[in-house]
């Protein structure tokens, strides 16, 4: 599968150059997860997909889709998308606008991945040991991924601090293999 970041990262840049220049930083990104969690259902992806709609059949439907929740900004953005046959990049898109607008504040996204969900005192426990090094205003989500084990695994951008079971597995394996 053909990697989406590079593709998506101009239409990113020129979105949070125009919602920065209107200061409008957050409703843009609200229209763009409206707009990626949509291009991620199954209607929306056959209507994008259908091979007897065209481009522009195609950018009609989803601009009735979103007629109500989006700016003339985002409804630009669909036509341009669906001009270079590149909708399929409303998710990555999305996710860099984020990692854009969170360098523009200086904050931190933090991904931790755990086998169970924590309780809640562990949760505060991590987000509390997390904030304080990384910045009260550091965004923290929690995700939960069987496959660790169990532990923890934390993702900061694109640093993994990997304290999972999985890990100290793979490691004793590796020294017992020399």
């Amino acid at each position: 599968m053909i990697e989406l970041t590079p593709l998506a990262r101009p239409y990113a840049k020129a979105l949070f150059a125009s919602a920065n220049e209107t200061k409008n930083l957050d409703g843009m990104a609200e229209e763009l997860k409206i707009m990626a969690l949509a291009s991620q259902t199954e209607g929306v992806i056959n209507t994008i997909e259908n091979p007897v709609l065209s481009r522009k059949e195609v950018v009609d439907v989803l601009l009735n889709l979103f007629e109500e929740s989006v700016s003339d900004t985002s409804k630009k953005l669909l036509e341009i998308l669906a001009e270079n046959k590149r909708l399929n990049l409303l998710e990555p898109i999305y996710e860099l606008y984020q990692d854009l607008i969170e360098k523009h504040r200086g904050q931190n996204s933090i991904e931790v991945f755990v086998a169970n969900n924590p309780s809640n005192e562990a949760k505060e426990n991590i987000e509390k040991k997390l904030k304080s090094t990384y910045g009260e205003d550091a965004n923290i989500s929690f995700s939960k991924d069987p496959e660790i084990m169990g532990g923890l695994s934390i993702k900061i951008g694109d640093e993994t601090l990997d304290l999972s079971i999985r890990a100290k597995v793979n490691k004793l394996v590796n020294q017992l293999n020399f």
